[in-house]
């Protein structure tokens, strides 16, 4: 049996969906460019939540609320790192945020302390400790002019999401933390990583794992990115 007509027809096959593939990687004109990461996943479990979940599980679940929240807006265009509970490296979750040209980047992540009594949300956004201090020319001066930029707007942008957190969990904001975190190093663009709760912490823990707590804190989070645009 001759299978050259068959043969043609998945070249011209992959020949059309990669194009397509590539297209859809960039974001349409006139909407707003977001990508959200559910913290850990696949092997990478993350801290234990109860007997039956995971951190992977958790920040997945609210990762995908917000997705449906962001997706009604309109203006909005959202890309999970992950949409299944699959291993994603931290290079290609950066890939992402590249290919997708990002305009704001959320790592969602859960807490774990030494102790029972830590409790409350954490955010942490890219530090100011890396910036250079010392200027030899106008490129480093323009380079540090566009660093301040981002990292000034990373603040703002941890400001709003400790205002709507604060409505899901009153007076339990443990600040704004300024600290070089790997999952936002190299990063051009306004980000954070938000620590919704301690897993260590049976309170938190309760919440963490209720659906009404989780859509709360998904339509918090997507609040703060409306503000922010």
């Amino acid at each position: 049996m001759n299978n050259r007509p068959m043969r043609r027809f998945l070249i011209l096959l992959v020949l059309i969906i990669f194009p397509l593939t590539n297209a859809l990687a960039q974001p349409p004109r006139g909407k707003h460019s977001v990508t959200i990461d559910p913290g850990h996943g696949g092997g990478d479990l993350g801290v234990k939540i109860s007997d039956m979940e995971h951190e992977k599980d958790i920040t997945l679940a609210i990762s995908s609320l917000m997705k449906k929240e962001l997706d009604k807006s309109g203006n909005v265009w959202v890309q999970l790192t992950r949409t299944s509970d699959r291993d994603v490296s931290l290079s290609e979750r950066k890939e992402i945020i590249k290919k997708m040209q990002s305009e704001v980047f959320v790592s969602i992540h859960v807490n774990a302390g030494f102790s029972k009594n830590s409790t409350g949300f954490e955010i942490y956004f890219p530090g100011f400790k890396g910036a250079s201090s010392e200027q030899s020319g106008s490129k480093e001066i323009l380079k540090d002019m566009a660093r301040n930029k981002y990292l000034n707007d990373s603040v703002k942008f941890a400001q709003l999401i400790q205002k709507n957190m604060d409505k899901v969990f009153p007076r339990k904001s443990r600040g704004l933390r300024d600290s070089h975190v790997p999952a936002l190093e190299g990063l051009s663009i306004p980000a954070v990583v938000v620590e919704i709760g301690f897993a260590t912490n049976p309170v938190d823990r309760k919440k963490i794992v209720d659906a009404n707590t989780q859509t709360a804190i998904a339509r918090a989070l997507c609040q703060s990115i409306r503000d922010f645009f």
